[in-house]
């Protein structure tokens, strides 16, 4: 008999596309859903089994004991908690977004992880779109040479009107994460593709921001952040990286790039299963064209793969946290590679804040590491609970 994982779904709204993802994936089965909103949840189990349970607060969901897995979908900088909470019952924790929004929550969710043997998997969904492992096998063949220098790019606009749907104080109250998100915190889909294809980590962040004008900012009638965040970082394998994550500039898209000493890579702009691949004169290997243009194919899985969304990333991320989970193989986007993304992120903030400061970007596999960040956790994002102890744009003092 196939072996069956029963998975709940916390947040439905994001969490919606991960259901409908795992109906293509051998031995996912949803059981549960958590949601706040009828009308989210209603729509959820249009996707699901007849017999799915429903709940409207997490402790009884948590506890129900009807799953051994769960999509973590909810708000963007609160899924360390969840998390820890979950896999100190037992549970695999898929968590769709930053890993952790604290440099102390990174250590206590890799603790959690080292402690319970959980599997855990940030679900980066960029890295797994046709363009991206087109990319990762041509580098893996070796013809490209050493990369040296890579850019990633997620560029996210919205209109005023999209925007306050968002943001609407009378919807989402006055603390959404959405008003007060840095713009170096969603950083994820321009990083991890190319963490995913060279290999390599993070070591070393230096950040700046440009800040919105103040007409742009009364157009938008909310509380905003910076226009742009770009971060350098010194990666793992010797290169430097470029990457803008999330900045509200024209025109939306997706865009990665690998520098190599003997060739490059990169996708096309506006066509992300496009790639160019372009050899120096004097290096290109033989019976390569020295400059290409084509469209990438999947390796397996193409017709699962082209029925869900974000480029098919969405499938892979479901079917890799499944086949962790039952088959005991390996998640690319696992704890520590997770952590380090989040920790690009919250450092790459406090560079802005001072002045393009340079911060190390730790290891959390490291114990000394974790004793250095374990009690930090100052924060942009206000709660009712407590104010934001950072500022979530640069026109603000420390």
């Amino acid at each position: 008999m196939q072996k069956q994982l029963r998975i709940g779904v916390f947040g439905t709204w994001r969490g919606n596309a991960y259901i409908k993802a795992a109906k293509y994936v051998d031995g996912a089965v949803i059981t549960a859903l958590c949601d706040k909103a009828p009308a989210r949840i209603e729509s959820a189990k249009n996707n699901c089994p007849p017999d799915v349970a429903v709940f409207d607060n997490f402790d009884d969901f948590i506890d129900s004991g009807l799953f051994e897995a769960v999509f973590l979908c909810n708000y963007f900088h609160e899924h360390a908690e969840y998390a820890i909470r979950a896999m100190d019952k037992g549970i695999h924790v898929f968590s769709e977004t930053m890993a952790a929004s604290t440099m102390a929550k990174c250590v206590k969710l890799c603790r959690t992880v080292e402690k319970t043997g959980c599997v855990y998997m940030l679900a980066e969904n960029y890295p797994f779109t046709r363009g991206c492992l087109e990319m990762k096998r041509l580098y893996e063949s070796g013809k490209l040479g050493k990369a040296m220098f890579e850019e990633g790019e997620y560029i996210h606009p919205m209109s005023p009107e999209e925007s306050w749907k968002y943001n609407d104080p009378s919807v989402h109250g006055d603390f959404h994460w959405r008003r007060y998100l840095p713009v170096t915190y969603y950083c994820s889909h321009a990083l991890a593709p190319i963490m995913h294809i060279t290999n390599a980590v993070p070591k070393t962040v230096v950040a700046m921001a440009a800040q919105d004008t103040d007409e742009h900012i009364a157009k938008y009638k909310n509380s905003r952040t910076d226009c742009v965040g770009v971060m350098l970082l010194g990666m793992s394998d010797g290169a430097v990286c470029r990457i803008n994550g999330s900045s509200y500039i024209a025109p939306h898209g997706n865009w990665y790039r690998i520098g190599c000493l003997a060739g490059g890579a990169e996708t096309v702009r506006g066509d992300e299963k496009r790639v160019r691949v372009v050899y120096n004169a004097w290096s290109t290997p033989e019976g390569e064209h020295r400059d290409s243009v084509y469209e990438a194919q999947w390796q397996a899985d193409a017709d699962k793969a082209n029925a869900n969304g974000h480029g098919g990333g969405d499938y892979w991320v479901v079917k890799h946290f499944v086949d962790a989970v039952l088959e005991g193989k390996p998640c690319y986007f696992d704890v520590y590679r997770s952590t380090a993304i989040a920790a690009v992120s919250i450092l790459g903030w406090r560079s802005v804040l001072n002045k393009s400061k340079r911060y190390d970007i730790p290891d959390f596999r490291r114990e000394r590491d974790k004793k250095k960040w374990e009690n930090d956790e100052l924060t942009p994002f206000p709660s009712a609970d407590a104010p934001n102890t950072l500022p979530f744009n640069s026109r603000d003092k420390i």
